[in-house]
């Protein structure tokens, strides 16, 4: 799924890490832990294209990183960065900017333009609403996803579709993160890309998480790339690739 040969990365200028040689195959759920600065959150970036590499190369299913093959790339990649904030106006709003984001869309184009008056376009505006005025996920929704996806996704993580229509500010931070996470695990991606999606979480959560991608690594064969302190999580990684030092 994913292959990095001599890969050196930095930031203005500073190394990060050079020289890095890591393979990662599909059916795998793998960590990336390592000290504050080692380049962890940066080597999700790199492969999904938001920033260039300073020497190296990088594989995705078979494919080059390069500016002809990064959007067939995109295509294949479900992704949820540690900083993302968006302006959602409830729970039901973050699944639908989680699979606005340009790199999370199942279509080669979207037939939707954005709206001037808002971040989302607008099937995603359409789809939020829906969310939220149901309560829950049910036929008619238009993300990308099947809705029964999403509801299994979200019980998987023990979160109550009646949170979708909670405004976001009152969600805790790890409400947030689960329900972002089931967003992207409703994708109909085959790689996952994860920034900390367990740092607000408890253990007994952590765990759930880490079940959920376990099982859809081990179960439906996709391949997930997540950045954790966490141990909890950690141990329940196939492996775990670790930027210290290097």
């Amino acid at each position: 799924m994913i292959t990095l040969r001599s890969l050196t990365l930095a930031y203005s200028d500073r190394p990060l890490f050079s020289g890095l040689d890591f393979t990662m195959d599909r059916g795998q759920l793998v960590g990336i832990t390592g000290e504050s600065g080692t380049g962890k959150t940066s080597l999700l970036r790199a492969i999904v294209g938001v920033i260039p590499i300073t020497a190296g190369t990088i594989e995705v299913c078979g494919l080059p990183l390069d500016v002809h093959h990064i959007h067939a790339i995109r295509q294949k990649i479900a992704y949820v960065p540690q900083e993302l904030q968006p302006p959602a106006e409830d729970g039901a709003a973050l699944i639908a900017l989680t699979h606005a984001l340009a790199f999370n869309r199942a279509l080669l184009e979207s037939s939707s333009s954005p709206s001037a008056q808002s971040p989302l376009p607008r099937s995603a505006q359409s789809d939020a609403s829906h969310l939220k005025n149901t309560g829950g996920v049910g036929g008619g929704a238009s993300l990308n996803h099947k809705p029964s996806t999403l509801n299994s996704q979200l019980t998987a993580l023990a979160i109550d579709p009646s949170l979708l229509s909670l405004e976001a500010s009152k969600l805790s931070g790890g409400q947030r993160q689960r329900i972002l996470l089931a967003a992207a695990l409703a994708l109909p991606k085959p790689l996952l890309l994860l920034d900390e999606p367990t740092s607000a979480l408890d253990e007994e959560n952590s765990q759930r998480v880490a079940l959920a991608l376990l099982r859809a690594c081990h179960e439906e064969g996709r391949a997930a790339l997540v950045v954790s302190h966490d141990p909890v999580f950690l141990r329940f990684c196939d492996k775990v690739l670790d930027l210290t030092n290097l």
